[in-house]
């Protein structure tokens, strides 16, 4: 008796001690996070202005930034961008560097940051950047160098805090962490991550031709491309080729957050006779990942000739969505096949040569070290052909396989030295018409986006700039012979034959990702083009209307019916139930109006019954690696399925042959077992917000118990991965329906009145957890309570929260 009461005191003491421990660590957490909170007032001379420079912080903490030139405003949004996101920017240019396992030990947080690095380092993402600083005009590269004085001004301050994140890597690494020097090349490495994921179909490509060689080549065309399309490249050789290269190693070691692919965002430009106010309307909104903090930053940079407002990413000095006073633009990702999978011939008389059309060549060879924190350096060799870096070289080996007699290279407009997309960018924020806004987007190379187009003067257009290869055989859907010239990029589209129009008669411009061009353009762009759902149902209600109010613009991209639903629901309730409970699902659906909101159970059984039928379909013939790539529900994949292939419905691990009709009853019944043991059996109680939370995960502290509700944020969510409110789960772990991608930012612009135009984010402007200003967007995001950026020098100063004067040094 008397031990058990010496273990229940040392228990006691013990568990008295860690809540002592526990409350020290979050009382310091949080008086250290609020100390890192920036001034947003007063006054600092900052080497690097050509003149003093105001910064308003309007009621929202908005920096208004009042400049004499544009460098000096470069110089001030890279210095507020410190204040609000430097923990963000340290994390972007780190990825794109290479250099994430310097940072953060892997021994804490896993080898996915080895595997991000290799795949950087092997891809040459931060030399390239490096490079394309060279390519730039001088008047650019003044820019960038003064928006990286910025970023310095507020780093350099040897008193400054960098918030809880750094502050954490500081003490990881023993106190030797100080933030290097902020440079023009780091401003280019997220444009070239963006244009890696946005225009990133090498992956799909590596996936198809693992697929290939699990359901052959009829399989993948029936699989993956869309009915009645034109013959792949052909494989003959390329199988040949590969059947001794691990695909499967080479793909999971490259898939990481960067190299998957992003796509999705809502686009529509209305001419004055489709507006109330006789005036163009535009409305964009880009969806990316969500995370903590989001991925654009509101601001409004004024000077001589300039009044620009919208979203900026941190770490870039350009204004990259918004409008300037006379013109607005918005964009949505083409989808464009700009990357391409080669497969090298390596010389079988000397391995440090491959076979090209005239002959062997050498290797280009340049060595990577990556440093590790809390472990040995990694070494790599990387090689290079004449298409690119070969993939093979920095995946993460985990046996000794002898070297191969081919191996895979990629050959990418991302990856372009001499690209100038960043100047391209940043140029369209000075246009001043149409005119200048091709000029401006004459200098993009990747990645390519649909952009729209509005000015004063009553004009819309579409422009989709970029370099677009042309092919001298295939259309880069699947790996190719590199040995041979046949397979080659022979050029790119010239820039006046790219796809655009310009005050089209019906007076309305759409697109949602979906198909750009008509069949008979001359050119190759994609055959990935997005399900054409969103795109649809933007169409449609605009079509509804005759002439719209900018609200209607809100309740566009507020939208939540999913069209898919149309085409899915015949076939999904077209037999008979065969349980009560299947009854009662199928009853809801029958009656259910195809809006995915957060407080219904039919969005809920509908997307769990679809993820169910597409696993079970497909699940046995792919096994369960190959299936995870491919879990996304696909309506129209499923759609064909049902109709033009009934032999994938039987399941090839059961005895009886199984009808499409079993498949879908078999597939319900899964998934309300599912939701039944999650919710209980009551379906009116069931709702779609419980599953399906927003998450806007922070990249470090998600994962810690004690942090993550204070770190990221999660709300439940209206909409889908179909719907113009594009809220699209992962379908993946065990919440497989929260929502992971969609909106980061929405703009409607007004050119009857651009002080009238809306702008909104989900989360806030500071990237600091514990800042008033980190979730101040989060309510009125979920209400579609919008935020004008406007105003005289003298109303935004009536209700700014302070303001903050740089200047240059005076002289003594």
């Amino acid at each position: 008796m008397r031990l058990v009461v010496r273990v229940a005191a040392f228990l006691g003491k013990f568990l008295l001690g860690t809540a002592l421990a526990l409350a020290v660590f979050l009382a310091g957490t949080y008086f250290h996070m609020r100390g890192a909170l920036p001034s947003y007032a007063g006054q600092l001379e900052a080497a690097g202005l050509k003149a003093p420079v105001e910064i308003l912080r309007d009621k929202n903490a908005v920096p208004h930034i009042i400049a004499g030139s544009i460098e000096d405003a470069s110089f001030a949004l890279g210095y507020v961008h410190a204040q609000d996101r430097f923990w963000q920017m340290e994390l972007m240019r780190r990825i794109g560097q290479g250099r994430l396992a310097e940072l953060v030990p892997p021994a804490v947080v896993g080898q996915g940051l080895v595997d991000s690095d290799r795949t950087m380092r092997g891809l040459g993402v931060y030399r390239r950047a490096t490079e394309s600083v060279g390519a730039l005009s001088p008047a650019m590269r003044t820019r960038l160098e003064a928006y990286a004085a910025g970023v310095n001004a507020w780093i350099s301050n040897d008193a400054q805090q960098y918030g809880l994140e750094l502050s954490l890597i500081k003490l990881l690494s023993g106190g030797r962490y100080r933030p290097e020097p902020w440079r023009p090349a780091d401003s280019l490495v997220w444009a070239k991550l963006m244009a890696l994921g946005l225009d990133g179909n090498w992956r799909a490509e590596l996936l198809r031709l693992r697929l290939s060689q699990k359901i052959g080549e009829d399989g993948v065309k029936f699989l993956i491309e869309p009915s009645g399309d034109s013959k792949d490249s052909t494989l003959s050789m390329v199988m040949a080729a590969v059947k001794d290269i691990d695909l499967d190693r080479i793909f999971r070691g490259t898939d990481n957050e960067v190299t998957r692919k992003r796509e999705a965002s809502n686009e529509w430009v209305l001419s004055g006779a489709h507006a109330v106010s006789g005036r163009p309307l535009l409305a964009n909104d880009p969806h990316l990942g969500f995370s903590f903090p989001g991925v654009w930053y509101l601001a409004r940079l004024v000077g001589p000739g300039f009044d620009i407002r919208g979203a900026t990413s941190p770490g870039s000095p350009a204004v990259v969505l918004g409008h300037n006073g006379t013109i607005g633009w918005g964009f949505t990702t083409t989808n464009l096949d700009s990357q391409d999978v080669f497969v090298e011939r390596v010389d079988p008389t000397d391995p440090n040569r491959y076979i090209t059309p005239d002959g062997a060549r050498p290797f280009a060879v340049r060595d990577e070290t990556i440093k590790v924190a809390w472990g040995d350096p990694i070494t790599m060799r990387v090689r290079e052909t004449r298409h690119g870096p070969v993939i093979d070289d920095f995946v993460r080996r985990g046996d000794n396989l002898t070297p191969q007699g081919h191996v895979l290279a990629l050959q990418a407009t991302a990856l372009d030295g001499a690209d100038t997309s960043a100047e391209g960018f940043a140029r369209i924020g000075s246009a001043q018409n149409w005119d200048d806004f091709l000029a401006a987007a004459r200098r993009i190379v990747s990645p390519m986006q649909n952009m729209v187009y509005a000015d004063t003067s009553g004009n819309i257009g579409l422009i989709s700039p970029a370099r677009v290869p042309i092919r001298r055989k295939g259309d880069g859907s699947m790996p190719v012979p590199g040995w041979t010239s046949e397979f080659d990029w022979a050029g790119y589209v010239p820039f006046d034959d790219l796809p655009r129009v310009y005050n089209p008669g019906v007076g309305v411009i759409v697109n949602a990702n979906g198909r750009l061009v008509p069949d008979d353009y001359r050119h190759f762009i994609s055959r990935d083009w997005a399900e054409p759902y969103r795109q649809r149902r933007a169409a449609q209600l605009l079509g509804e209307v005759q002439r719209h109010p900018v609200y209607g613009m809100i309740v566009m991209q507020a939208d939540n019916l999913t069209l898919d639903a149309a085409e899915m629901l015949p076939y999904l309730l077209k037999g008979t139930p065969r349980n009560a409970r299947a009854a009662q699902a199928r009853e809801l659906l029958a009656r259910w109006n195809m809006f995915m909101l957060a407080s219904r159970p039919e969005p809920l059984i509908y997307d769990a019954w679809l993820a169910e039928l597409q696993k079970g379909l497909l699940g046995d013939e792919l096994g369960e690696d190959l299936y995870a790539s491919l879990a996304v529900p696909n309506a129209p994949l499923l759609v064909r399925i049902l109709r033009d292939q009934p032999g994938w419905c039987d399941d090839g691990g059961t005895r009886q042959t199984e009808s499409c009709e079993d498949a879908i009853a078999l597939a319900l019944d899964r998934a309300l077992d599912w939701i039944g043991r999650r919710h209980g059996p009551d379906m009116t109680k069931w709702q779609w917000g419980r599953e399906h939370l927003a998450v806007h995960r922070h990249p470090l502290f998600d994962g810690i118990p004690l942090l993550r509700d204070i770190a990221s944020v999660r709300y439940p969510s209206d909409g889908g991965n179909q719907t113009l409110n594009r809220a699209s789960p992962s379908f993946r772990g065990n919440r497989p329906f929260d929502a992971v991608h969609g909106a980061g930012y929405r703009g409607i612009y007004d050119f009857s009145d651009l002080e009238n135009s809306r702008f909104a984010t989900p989360l806030g402007q500071s990237g600091n957890m514990l800042s008033p200003w980190a979730r101040n967007f989060v309510e009125p995001w979920q209400k579609l309570a919008y935020i004008n950026i406007g105003g005289t020098r003298a109303e935004t100063a009536r209700s700014a929260i302070g303001t903050l004067t740089l200047s240059p040094p005076s002289v003594r």
